[in-house]
């Protein structure tokens, strides 16, 4: 049995009113969240800056150590690769130098070097460029000082190259390395520490001086080796 015009009509006015209600509930639960929101970003924002905070007072401020050329030149002064091995003369002698803006700061040095050229590798003091140094280094004259005391972290047996010691750290779970691509790891025994007293203007300075040493075995060829200074 249809249904009358008038049942037709209150059915409808029934559907629009549901529409109607659902579309203002969606309205609401809309602007409630929109207020959650607002009000959370404020809270999340000041907790994270608290937590922020709480971290930076906990961390050390860094120690930044950095290294040069002799008389503060660019590290890409350190030039090794024109070294010819053939004269009589068996030894060059590199300054590089230590620095900081902070004062005082203690350090070790390391060096670390492949081992395909039979070089042998030793670290000096020295003192800031003067005018009767016995080293002259890129157009300044060095003083020469103490052999700063030191060893090889993993030095194999016969003295030339590296234990696997360091391997994994180097190299990670990477197997095939040729025996010389193993690099030696060389620390100082001792701390070292730049002055208190400012001498270059800007930043407070240690020279060095990288005695690099070979016999006549060792020969001009395209054999490469890769070395490495660091501080810290």
């Amino acid at each position: 049995m249809s249904q009358s015009a008038e049942e037709q009509q209150e059915h409808r006015k029934q559907n629009k009113d549901w529409k109607q209600e659902r579309r203002k509930r969606r309205v609401i639960w809309a602007v409630a969240s929109a207020a959650l929101v607002l009000l959370a970003v404020p809270v999340l924002a000041w907790l994270y800056m608290q937590r922020s905070m709480e971290t930076i007072t906990e961390i050390k401020k860094p120690e930044i150590l950095s290294i040069k050329a002799g008389d503060m030149q660019d590290i890409e002064q350190l030039e090794l690769g024109t070294i010819d091995v053939s004269g009589d003369q068996k030894s060059k002698d590199v300054v590089f130098c230590v620095y900081s803006a902070e004062a005082g700061k203690s350090y070790y040095l390391q060096l670390a070097h492949t081992t395909n050229i039979g070089f042998k590798y030793s670290i000096y003091k020295a003192s800031a460029p003067t005018e009767n140094g016995n080293i002259t280094y890129l157009g300044k004259q060095y003083q020469k000082g103490d052999l700063l005391s030191g060893g090889y972290l993993n030095l194999a047996e016969d003295r030339k190259h590296a234990t696997s010691t360091y391997h994994a750290t180097t190299y990670g779970e990477y197997g095939k390395v040729q025996q010389a691509a193993e690099p030696l790891y060389w620390k100082s025994n001792v701390q070292e520490k730049l002055p208190e007293k400012n001498t270059n203007g800007e930043f407070y300075v240690n020279y060095y001086i990288l005695h690099i040493s070979w016999d006549e075995t060792v020969q001009n060829n395209k054999e490469t080796d890769m070395i490495y200074l660091m501080a810290g």
